[in-house]
């Protein structure tokens, strides 16, 4: 056997070996085939399992994999045991064709480079095969069963003569729950940012922010997540990130978009807009009214309008309804709909080609004078563009609602149960504190400076939400005002107060370097003065906020002022805010450095938000589960759940 074809056999039992080693158990898997698969023997007398083989390993890896995975994560919660998680409508699940190829050819130059051959296409024959991913079903105990399976030949995804695959290799993977802060801003009925600063992201594991080019990372998501909450945009500044709705999305006078637009309603770019950097996806409609640019694709499940302004689309547009230009605008690519095409004045423009049933014009000239490519009078048939966002919903089997600290396993733990872990601890009463310049500090042995405080409760455990042990301090109401000082110092506090907190006037409050605060409220929160983390970065070693706010508070839909949590301070905040039944109004001229989720979010004033992407790694809420995919099983055919 030749040398290059050993490679396959000891990469996958290297594979093996290593993920036996890290706990996991292969079973119900004939691993003498598998291996002979991969070495060569097998694989060139059967199509199919050479695209099943090929789409294993490459779920394994970084890309493709990771996409997929990512959609199956953002469903799992909302999805009982045996649905079809992936594909949905609209969601592609094969290995694009050309990838594919180019990389059965790139393996064929490197044998022929290492042996000094002419080389056989003979023996790459098999290699070009469609792999992909048949589906994805939801078992019981956060688990899934990934079907992989291929066809005989690449295709474009959609061509005649190509058929469907055979499902030859099958995979348990275990999926761990995700912590509280995977995105930067989540309004569970809607974000509205139309002040604040520029939102982006960085790693405070590679220093502070905007140094060393720490900083203007794409990865500050925003998200809402019910069908009542639109996601609107109007600040003037620029947002590194996608942006994720299941209702609306509206951009008005929006710096650039350095991201995709993704809705389960329609999305509106008005006003200017913005120059949106990726793509645009919507089940609904597409409307760009007075201007706006997109550089990527447009798809939609209702109408694309294009309307006046210049507005400018860089990649294709597909609508399974129409698509109209019904004034001045551009689309650089193709252009696809179910229906029809309209173009309006001489403005309108397509540079590629119009596939539509009807392609017609609305002023008095011929159409192709307004089409640079080819004019297809057929039904290109559109796919539908999948949800991108599920709206919570509480069953046997689905995540509760906002209020579960994560959103990828079954009956996660809530911010009620948080409350309920805290709520046999005895309170202190009130505390009020203010006037001159007297420092009160907190630690794990008591308050200085006061008297009527009972000590705090040390290392109390709080499972499944915190990581670990806390000392807690129990109040029914807190402020501070004046110019009084409070500071928290010798380990990990949790401030408990069942009524509101007010920390104003010019007093200070701050979490002495190598100390931790947990606040947690049921009643209404109001930041005016300074909150300061002494910690350059927000968040510990282990990716959890050093700060963190979680208020059960109900302030049913206020907003503005009137908010559950109010965050007006004009010095930077870092931390994290959860407050699922309260609006988070972030109105001040300070920063805030980390994650919010809300009932709303609203951001106004001049302060940036800067999502820390080690905030991904935080296990508050997971029980201790990091949010990876571990492999616990492969079999050939359907296998075993």
């Amino acid at each position: 056997m030749k040398a290059s074809k050993q490679s396959g056999f000891v990469l996958v039992v290297g594979m093996l070996l290593l993920t036996v080693a890290s706990g996991a158990v292969i079973s119900g898997m004939s691993v003498n085939k598998y291996q002979e698969r991969q070495a060569g023997n097998y694989v060139r007398t059967n199509n199919y399992e050479a695209g099943a083989d090929e789409a294993f390993r490459r779920f394994e890896r970084e890309g493709w994999g990771e996409e997929i995975k990512t959609v199956v994560k953002g469903r799992l919660g909302g999805s009982e045991k045996g649905a079809v998680i992936f594909p949905h409508n609209g969601d592609d699940n094969w290995l694009p064709s050309e990838e594919r190829e180019n990389r059965a050819r790139e393996r064929e130059e490197e044998k022929k480079d290492e042996e000094n051959e002419s080389g056989d296409d003979e023996n790459i024959k098999y290699a070009f095969t469609q792999a992909g991913v048949k589906e994805v079903v939801k078992l019981e105990g956060g688990r899934v069963k990934v079907v992989f399976w291929g066809r005989e030949a690449l295709g474009d995804n959609s061509g005649i003569g190509y058929g469907n695959g055979r499902d030859i290799l099958s995979a348990i993977y275990s999926i761990k729950a995700g912590g509280a802060y995977q995105d930067a801003l989540v309004g569970c009925e809607g974000v509205n940012a139309a002040g604040g600063g520029i939102i982006d992201s960085y790693d405070s594991r590679d220093g502070a922010y905007d140094k060393n080019d720490n900083g203007k990372k794409s990865n500050a998501t925003i998200k809402s997540s019910s069908q009542e909450g639109d996601v609107v945009l109007s600040s003037g500044q620029p947002v590194y990130g996608d942006v994720e709705s299941a209702g609306r999305i509206v951009v008005g006078n929006s710096g650039t978009i350095h991201g995709d637009l993704k809705a389960d309603g329609d999305i509106v770019v008005r006003n200017g807009g913005a120059d949106i950097q990726g793509d645009v996806s919507s089940s609904g409609s597409v409307e760009m009214v007075n201007g706006g640019s997109v550089s990527g694709n447009i798809r939609a499940n209702g109408d694309v309008t294009i309307n006046g302004g210049g507005a400018n689309v860089g990649g294709n547009v597909a609508s399974r309804q129409a698509v109209r230009l019904t004034s001045s605008g551009r689309i650089q690519g193709n252009v696809e709909a179910n229906t029809e095409i309209v173009t309006g004045n001489w403005s309108s423009r397509i540079d590629g080609n119009a596939t539509a049933p009807v392609v017609r014009t609305t002023s008095n000239r011929d159409v192709a004078e307004q089409v640079g490519g080819a004019i297809k009078p057929a039904s290109p048939d559109v796919a539908e563009v999948p949800e991108v966002v599920t709206e919570p919903t509480e069953g046997e089997d689905g995540q509760q609602s906002c209020e579960a600290f994560t959103s990828t396993t079954d009956n996660g733990a809530t911010i009620g149960d948080l409350i309920d872990a805290l709520a046999s601890y005895a309170s202190s009463g009130s505390l009020s504190l203010g006037g001159g310049n007297q420092t009160y500090e907190l630690t794990p042995d008591g308050l200085s400076n006061n008297n009527t405080v009972s000590d705090p409760k040390k290392d109390v455990t709080v499972d499944g939400i915190f990581p670990e042990p806390t000392n807690v301090l129990v109040l029914d109401n807190f402020s501070l005002g004046g110019s009084a000082n409070f500071v928290v110092d010798g380990g990990d506090m949790t401030l408990y107060v069942k009524g509101n907190i007010d920390i104003g006037g010019g007093a200070t409050f701050s979490v002495a370097e190598g100390s931790s605060l947990k606040i947690v409220t049921e009643g209404r929160f109001n930041l005016g003065s300074n909150l300061n983390v002494a910690s350059e970065s927000p968040t510990d070693d282990d990716g959890n906020p050093i700060l963190s706010l979680y208020s059960a508070n109900d302030d049913e839909g206020a907003s503005g002022w009137n908010a559950g949590v109010n965050i007006t301070a004009n010095s930077a905040f870092k931390g994290t805010i959860f407050a699922p039944y309260s609006t988070v109004n972030v109105a001040g001229s300070g920063a805030l450095y980390g994650a919010v989720k809300g009932r709303r979010v609203e951001v106004n004033g001049g302060a940036g938000i800067h999502y820390d992407e080690s905030l991904m790694e935080s296990t508050i809420g997971t029980d201790g589960a990091d949010g990876n995919w571990e492999l616990q099983g492969l079999s050939y055919g359907a296998g075993d759940d």
